[in-house]
């Protein structure tokens, strides 16, 4: 499914702006890369340069899908990233976020998923979404219970991990 990027919308809540990503949004994507801790479980740390492919591949995903990771902002200053991706070899319309280490601990990911997962059983017709993290994050394992999730397996991915999977409901979890 292809998307006119112009339709992509802007999810608000009482804090946030859900936003497409876009160009400007580099610098917070940088620092997120840069740090080897905040992104140890997104593959980090990375380059600039590697981050600009990341701030693309999510541009790109709104593209080719149709819905994707948006980016979330906190007074017009991107803090990080939330949403529904589906990547191709990984199980399908998986919720994941990422959060700036100074935007952590004040229940911005969670109130970001609220807003992501009301949207997708919304707009994309999923009554749950999956999430998936390596066994040793547990701030995920947190937010995904918080937010009503539930064991429904354990696989091996294509990066080689065993993780847990877990379903979120959509209808449950409205903002």
């Amino acid at each position: 499914m292809s998307a006119f990027l112009s339709d992509i919308p802007v999810l608000t809540t009482r804090r946030l702006v859900l936003r497409m990503p876009e160009s400007r949004d580099h610098a917070a994507y940088a620092r997120f890369f840069a740090d080897a801790e905040a992104s140890h479980f997104y593959g980090g740390p990375l380059a600039p340069h590697q981050a600009w492919d990341r701030l693309a591949a999510d541009i790109g995903h709104f593209a080719l899908r149709g819905f994707g990771r948006f980016v979330v902002t906190l007074d017009d200053q991107t803090i990080g990233g939330c949403g529904i991706l589906d990547v191709d070899g990984w199980p399908g319309h998986e919720l994941t976020w990422w959060l700036l280490p100074e935007a952590r601990g004040r229940g911005i990911a969670q109130e970001a998923s609220r807003a992501v997962l009301d949207w997708a059983g919304r707009s994309l017709g999923c009554p749950t979404v999956e999430t998936h993290f390596r066994d040793e994050n547990l701030a995920a394992r947190r937010l995904t219970e918080g937010l009503g999730g539930v064991l429904l397996r354990r696989d091996q991915f294509p990066d080689g991990f065993d993780r847990d999977v877990y379903g979120i409901p959509t209808a449950q979890v409205a903002a």
